[in-house]
């Protein structure tokens, strides 16, 4: 048998092994349920309704999603932290309800470095920059130099202050020198439409929530916060290339169990999503939406989150922002 045949053996050895242990541990006689920090319809419940067939199939237990929407996604995490620790319940989340949060907000329901477990990513995943088909900026220079002419009109979407995009926005807007007047919006559809529109300058969001009016030719990207171009849209230039340095940001949707779960619980729940999005029918349309599909490890999330809770808290204390104030 050559090499490469004995090593995909191996490794469904290894997944069939960790999958036997969950069973021996009795958590297949529970359903899983995937909690989403926000509504239905935006890129986080996209990316879970991507993964809850295939992991059903490989779990072999019923698989949910169930939606705890607000405060910025920390309701869902509040929940899998008053969960039992038996990883029947689990949240998919973006960092910044454990990165920004804590700088947001004089209190939180939770600790974000103790009450929680890493479990692994789904993908990563970069912001972009929008204007309307028919606003006049083709380029990231075009859009400063209208901003300085039309200060009155120099808007800029967010959904929700206090968010990632929030706070790249200021930091695009101070390192440009122009003013921007953030609108938070409570979802992006309506936001998307009203840049499309004309009604808004601009907006900031993950790639995701802009793509199909991309691609239907109603926005157009500007400019994305990854560190090289994306794949879904690599005529766009990064904020890097465009003297931007300081933008370069690129977030997870990733699972968190209760601190204090089983690891052999968390280890098995691990490898299959990393089985799910190596699927070409996953990852193929991962990768049209603007994400990137990767599942890192526990490790890699644990050390992301002290990163970015450390930039972000410096940040916050630039603008001077409190979401309970």
């Amino acid at each position: 048998m050559q090499r490469r045949h004995l090593l995909q053996a191996g490794t469904a050895l290894a997944a069939t092994t960790a999958f036997d242990a969950v069973a021996a541990l009795g958590a297949e006689s529970k359903p899983l349920t995937i909690l989403v920090g926000f509504g239905p319809g935006g890129p986080v419940d996209t990316v879970a309704r991507q993964l809850v067939e295939p992991l059903r199939e490989l779990l072999g237990r019923p698989v949910l999603v169930d939606y705890k929407p607000g405060v910025g996604g920390q309701m869902a995490l509040t929940a899998v932290k008053q969960a039992a620790p038996d990883g029947a319940v689990l949240a998919l989340s973006p960092p910044s309800p454990l990165t920004i949060s804590p700088s947001t907000f004089d209190k939180l329901p939770y600790d974000p470095f103790k009450d929680f477990a890493p479990v692994c990513s789904a993908c990563t995943f970069d912001f972009s920059l929008v204007v309307g088909s028919d606003h006049p900026a083709r380029t990231l220079a075009e859009l400063v130099a209208w901003c300085k002419q039309n200060p009155k009109q120099a808007n800029l979407g967010v959904a929700g202050l206090g968010s990632s995009p929030h706070f790249l926005a200021w930091l695009f807007a101070r390192k440009a020198g122009i003013a921007l007047e953030p609108i938070a919006y409570r979802g992006t559809p309506n936001m998307a439409q009203e840049v499309a529109g004309g009604q808004l300058a601009c907006a900031f969001s993950p790639q995701a929530n802009f793509a199909e009016l991309v691609k239907a030719g109603r926005l157009r990207m500007l400019a994305t916060t990854g560190a090289v171009r994306s794949t879904a849209f690599p005529q766009v230039p990064t904020f890097g290339e465009s003297g931007y340095a300081e933008l370069q940001s690129e977030e997870w949707f990733a699972f968190f169990a209760r601190t204090g779960t089983p690891p052999a619980m968390l280890n098995v729940f691990a490898e299959a999503v990393r089985q799910v999005v190596a699927r070409d029918t996953v990852r193929l349309h991962l990768l049209g939406m603007g994400f990137n599909p990767e599942a890192c490890g526990a490790s890699r999330l644990a050390q992301d989150i002290r990163t970015d809770f450390e930039r972000w808290a410096e940040v916050v204390r630039r603008t001077g922002f409190k979401a309970d104030s």
